[in-house]
């Protein structure tokens, strides 16, 4: 009876959660979506955000004990301060930008190979921890888990997500100038909300990579350069979701890690 507690204590809840959060966001119509934005936003930016913290200051840590002795004042003085967290909230917040606009134009088909994701990093995650456990000090154990696993999965999420890309039908651009093109298939602006202003940015930048796909044959002259433009695009986008997307998760489980820490000095003697 033992092992199916265990298994279901096991069950990577919190970051299923944040999924489902924004995959509700994703799916509500433009005005809940409007209204929800900027805490959406504000939340993403967080779990992203603390991912990327936790990956600096282990990285920190190790610059600093190679170079000074044990005894330095400087350990505290430059461990990370005001500067380390700014520059790491714009990142976040730029990633987690990124995230939502995209969320918003993604089909159905892709969120099987987002919650994918999410078991993805929960598993690789526990493979990862019990194969570093007889090598890193315990401490710092966990950080360096989530650090080496996010390059793996963004990554084969990203080669999920382009061949998704290439594999779901696309509008036919074939023989159409990029001005035509843009102006038959670019959604109309919904208001004049920050959302909308993102989103047909995104749309924009999704009907340019279609066009110059599909165009890169046609227009021989201009085919290579197309094609390159074409794919570099893809990749560019699909990315940077990919990339954002498992730095959240991360950042939900460091966060979930801390958590576990504090309530386990506080129940410290």
């Amino acid at each position: 009876m033992g092992r199916p507690a265990g298994h279901l204590a096991s069950l990577p809840l919190h970051l299923i959660l944040p999924v489902l959060a924004l995959l509700l966001w994703s799916l509500s119509g433009s005005a809940w979506a409007r209204w929800l934005f900027l805490p959406a936003w504000v939340l993403a930016t967080q779990l992203i955000a603390a991912g990327s913290l936790e990956a600096a200051r282990l990285r920190r840590r190790a610059w600093l004990g190679q170079y000074l002795r044990d005894g330095s004042p400087w350990h505290h003085r430059l461990r990370g301060g005001v500067l380390m967290l700014a520059r790491h909230q714009l990142l976040g917040a730029l990633l987690a930008l990124v995230l939502l606009v995209k969320l918003r134009g993604l089909p159905l088909a892709a969120w099987p190979l987002l919650l994918a994701g999410a078991f993805g990093v929960a598993l690789a995650r526990g493979w990862l921890h019990r194969r570093l456990a007889p090598h890193v000090i315990e401490a710092r154990l966990p950080a360096v888990t989530r650090r080496l696993l996010v390059g793996p999965v963004a990554g084969l999420l990203a080669l999920a997500l382009v061949g998704m890309a290439l594999w779901l039908p696309q509008p036919w651009l074939v023989d159409l100038g990029w001005e035509a093109a843009l102006l038959r298939h670019l959604p109309a602006g919904e208001g004049g909300s920050l959302l909308a202003f993102f989103e047909r940015l995104a749309a924009a930048a999704e009907i340019t990579r279609a066009w110059a796909m599909q165009n890169a044959e046609a227009q021989l002259s201009l085919g290579a350069p197309l094609a390159l433009l074409g794919w570099l695009l893809m990749l560019l986008t699909q990315g940077a979701l990919a990339w954002a997307f498992v730095r959240l998760l991360v950042g939900a489980d460091a966060l979930r890690g801390e958590g576990i820490a504090n309530r386990r000095q506080e129940e410290a003697p």
